[in-house]
């Protein structure tokens, strides 16, 4: 009788852990997380070695503005 009840809770603990590893809520989340970080990164990193071209650029564009 102690053994069944023993075995019933080794199952039940079994079968919750198994569940607890299965689950998969927050993954999807995580991954976009790392992606857009990711992507951040990359064009920090651009525009780090390109700013004084890109801020060139942006200045000529500006300067090139006319009020009618």
């Amino acid at each position: 009788m102690l053994r069944d009840w023993a075995d019933r809770m080794y199952l039940k603990g079994m079968m919750r852990v198994q569940a607890m590893l299965k689950r998969e809520e927050g993954d999807t989340n995580f991954i976009s997380i790392l992606i857009i970080l990711g992507v951040v990164v990359i064009l920090a990193g651009v525009f780090m070695a390109f700013k004084d071209q890109i801020v060139g650029q942006v200045n000529n564009i500006i300067n090139n503005f006319t009020i009618h």
